[in-house]
């Protein structure tokens, strides 16, 4: 109904803009994508921010912020049929990062995806002293909502962690499970990290419509996630 206002008011009864090429016009098709999600539930809106963002791109050698090496291993339970995502975080390569206080890098690992919001969506490793390629060695188990792996993401974000103050991001890095099914459900990433998540314009409009929904924990969640930029040096 809005959009046949708008079309009318564009057209003004034949004196204004053909109607034929207001059905063609990107920002009216834009529109009236945008406004086919606004209704939709917040699982949905997040299965459909997954398992369409492709827009990733390579970062060149001088964006680059470091690596993470990670084992993601895809698990079916033969009794209960349960879906399984077991990542092993086991080190970081030359960390791009200034600081004039003592740097304790840790790693974060978000599972993304839908029909979440009684699960564990987050674990994080020990944080190390001063050292720029750390090793962790560590291991974190997910439990999935559902089978669609095309609808779940790994979200890595490496850190500087702070005892006073928010831990600072240094880095992050997304796993995609539909490429993990490819290599047979099992496979050793290495992770280039970047200064934030790269958003195409159907992320965006995603983004904008959950950071609306104040009062959905996920919805804010997730928001913070995927809107969050690596932090300024603290260096003099």
């Amino acid at each position: 109904m809005a959009l046949d206002t708008i079309k009318e008011f564009f057209h003004a009864s034949g004196n204004g803009l053909k109607k034929t090429f207001l059905g063609k016009s990107p920002e009216l098709q834009s529109l009236r994508y945008a406004l086919s999600l606004y209704n939709q539930t917040t699982d949905t809106l997040i299965k459909t921010f997954v398992s369409t963002h492709t827009s990733r791109g390579k970062l060149s050698q001088e964006d680059a912020l470091g690596e993470v090496s990670v084992q993601v291993d895809l698990l079916t339970h033969s009794v209960t049929g349960r879906h399984k995502v077991t990542v092993t975080v086991v080190a970081a390569n030359d960390l791009k990062w200034r600081t004039t206080g003592i740097f304790m890098p840790f790693v974060e690992v978000h599972l993304v995806g839908p029909y979440l919001f009684d699960q564990t969506r987050k674990h994080s490793t020990k944080s190390k002293n001063n050292n720029w390629s750390p090793k962790f060695n560590e291991s974190f188990d997910f439990i999935l909502g559902m089978a669609d792996y095309d609808s779940f993401e790994l979200h890595i974000c490496i850190k500087d962690y702070c005892f006073a103050r928010e831990d600072r991001l240094i880095g992050v890095s997304i796993i995609q499970l539909r490429d993990i099914v490819e290599k047979l459900g099992s496979s050793a990433c290495l992770c280039t990290l970047g200064r934030c998540v790269c958003l195409d314009e159907k992320g965006l409009t995603v983004l904008r419509i959950l950071s609306q929904r104040t009062n959905d924990e996920v919805a804010k969640e997730f928001v913070k996630l995927k809107s969050e930029c690596r932090h300024i040096e603290d260096v003099s």
